[in-house]
């Protein structure tokens, strides 16, 4: 396998898997966080939740974030391949993403220490690192959209590895995403959500030129 096809499969096993762990499994068997609550009292209604269904927090929370990485991953590699005329931007793009893959990971050591230390009976402190860990995804649709923006940019001016139309969907789906990451409601989502079906279709398109 070489490393146009892990991107590929990558591209499209992981934002599905990411999109059933998180808007799937997670609202299904964890519950949505109580409506109309503030900022403490919702992260406190979570954490009880985690403590009571540990083991299907830890696996979703875990394949969820495991899949968000791979995503990220394979388009930092996308980025790197690009070789032509979009080599620069490219590879702008790939570090955009190398630096973001460290949002996941600080999250959910900050995630799993409070929920730990909630465990152990220490609910303020809890409560505080949950809010820390929540904090550090806010900044993610910014460097998201900076990072497909400029992937796309890069394939457009490459003309390849993606069709034209596909390229111009990322760039312009990037873009959109600056004004839709302070938009925390149902339009985020559904901009955050279609740049997911982006990047798996992507790697479909991805895939059929190995055949």
């Amino acid at each position: 396998m070489n490393t146009r096809v892990l991107t590929a499969w990558l591209m499209i096993i992981c934002p599905i898997g990411m999109m059933v762990m998180f808007a799937g499994l997670e609202p299904l068997i964890m519950g949505a966080a109580g409506e109309g609550l503030g900022p403490n009292e919702r992260v406190l209604a979570g954490l009880e939740t985690f403590n009571d269904k540990k083991v299907a927090g830890y696996f979703i929370s875990i394949f969820g974030l495991l899949f968000m990485v791979g995503m990220i991953s394979a388009l930092a590699l996308l980025g790197k391949s690009l070789k032509g005329t979009g080599a620069a931007i490219g590879t702008l793009s790939s570090l955009i993403f190398t630096a973001i893959l460290t949002i996941p990971v600080v999250g959910m050591g900050l995630s799993f220490s409070a929920n730990q230390i909630f465990a152990d009976g220490y609910k303020d402190v809890a409560v505080s690192l949950e809010l820390i860990s929540d904090s550090a995804f806010m900044g993610m649709p910014v460097f998201w959209g900076l990072g497909l923006a400029l992937l796309g940019l890069g394939m457009l001016l490459e003309k390849r590895p993606l069709p034209t139309v596909l390229s111009g969907l990322l760039c312009l789906i990037g873009i959109v995403m600056f004004p839709a990451a302070l938009i925390l409601d149902d339009i985020g989502f559904a901009v955050f959500a279609i740049s997911i079906v982006l990047v798996a279709s992507s790697g479909g398109v991805l895939l059929r030129q190995q055949d």
